[in-house]
Formats: structure tokens, sequence, C-alpha cells
């Protein structure tokens, strides 16, 4: 049986809904709003997006990621007044888009709370001038930045983060940064892929003749089909996939260290 269409309700009526002291009437409100945001016209989605800035913290998250593409000059006062109000990590992200190149230097350290310290700083890297400071950011984050402003980066230190990051992987052996992909490190991965966006795949290929020698033939889909056996028989002394992987690497990473490029 064919879905049932029904007529949209007048947007009007939509917004006067939600208005309502009836729960149930202004979610269904909210609901239908949102369901229809994306085909309404500027004026009305602007309408739509002033009315979750001025709600409750849910309303005004939803906000702030949407105002990334869909930014008007018009909600910089409104923006501001939040941001020195609330200090939302997400009310962060549009500031960082759209704001003058100048606030953001100014005010870098307090935008750069929770997770937008690379985002900041790709930024303010749009200035010529701007030196990143050393330590800033995380390697893999480094060549993100570099890699989405076109800078420039030697051969040398490119090798040296990936010798530095694989040895961090080593010795912290933290099994957050799993990951299914070329290699079993989410932090290796975003660095190869932007190594080739570089056009340095010649790098990264280096890399990865290296990596593959290291795991001797062995993958990581091998360990996990071996692992969640094991753990499934209640095997003792199972070790994590993760760090097996990690002790091959390991085992190698002097060799790492002694490849030139």
């Amino acid at each position: 049986m064919k879905q049932k269409h029904n007529w949209n309700t007048p947007l009007k009526s939509v917004f006067k809904d939600l208005q309502s002291n009836n729960k149930e009437t202004e979610n269904a409100a909210l609901k239908e709003l949102r369901r229809r945001f994306v085909g309404l016209d500027k004026k009305e989605q602007m309408l739509v997006l002033m009315y979750h800035l001025r709600r409750e913290k849910s309303y005004r998250l939803w906000a702030y990621s949407r105002l990334l593409d869909l930014w008007d000059d018009s909600f910089e006062a409104v923006i501001y007044d939040l941001w020195d109000r609330y200090h939302e990590e997400q009310c962060a992200w549009p500031i960082v888009r759209h704001f003058p190149t100048s606030y953001i230097l100014e005010h870098k350290e307090e935008l750069a709370i929770g997770r937008n310290r690379p985002f900041v700083i790709r930024r303010l890297c749009e200035d010529k001038s701007y030196v990143i400071e050393p330590g800033a950011l995380d390697a893999y984050e480094y060549l993100w930045v570099i890699s989405s402003t076109g800078r420039q980066i030697s051969v040398d230190e490119v090798w040296r983060l990936l010798v530095k990051v694989t040895k961090e992987i080593c010795e912290m052996k933290n099994a957050v940064d799993y990951a299914s992909g070329e290699t079993f490190s989410e932090k290796l991965n975003k660095m190869l892929y932007h190594l080739d966006k570089m056009g340095m795949t010649y790098v990264a290929d280096r890399y990865r003749n290296w990596y593959q020698k290291s795991l001797d033939g062995i993958t990581d889909r091998q360990l996990w089909d071996w692992y969640r056996i094991s753990t499934q028989l209640h095997l003792e002394g199972i070790n994590h996939p993760y760090d097996i992987l990690v002790e091959r690497l390991a085992n190698n990473i002097d060799g790492l260290k002694t490849i030139v490029i």
C-alpha cells in the first residue's frame, strides 16, 4: 500500500502551534518545522533558525550546526550575545567560520574550547603570516590544517611526524584509536589520507610498506576474528587485537626511524 500524503500545514499555523501551552502540540509543530526546513526559502529558514537560537540549549544546538552553511550577517549580533552568555562549544562553530579573522585571533583561546582548536587555527591560517605555535596541534591535526590551507611542509618534517605518532601509539596503547582502514589506527589513517591529498603519496607509500612488513602478513581482520571466537569460548589470557598490532609496530619502530626519503 502506498504511503498516504497530506497537505502541508500553513507555516504561520505551525509557528503559532510552537507557542502552544500543550506540550504535544508544541512538539508536533517543532517536528513539522524541522522536517520542512530544507524546503523553505531563505526568509523562512532564517525565521526558523532565529526561533531556535532564542530557545533553550537543545534548540540552540540544532541551529548552530546549520549556521555553518546557512549564514547571514544578521545572525552575528545574536551569536555574539549567545557566546558571551553561554560559551557553548557548538556556538563557537559559526563564529570560527564566519566572524572576522581579527575577532578570532583576539579570542582564539576561548574559541578553542572542546575540539575546536584545529578549526580555529585553520581559520587563522588564512592569514599567510600566521605562524602555528609548536605543540598547538596533534600531528594528524597539524597535517589536516596544512592540507586544507595549502601550506607547504617538508618531507623530513612529515616523516618526523609519522615516526612521532607511531611511537605515541606504541607507548599509549589506546584502543579507542582503533579504526578499520588501511591501518588499525584512526590517527595514522588520517595522516596518510592528507599526505595523499597534498600530493605526497610517495612518502605515504614508504610508510605503508614499512607498516605492512611490520605486521608480517597478519591482518587486523584475522586478529579480530580470533579475538571474537576466543572470547566466545571464554579462553583466558586473551590480548586485545589492538595490543597485538601495536606490539608488532613497536618491535620494528627502530627501522622506521632510519628510513631516508
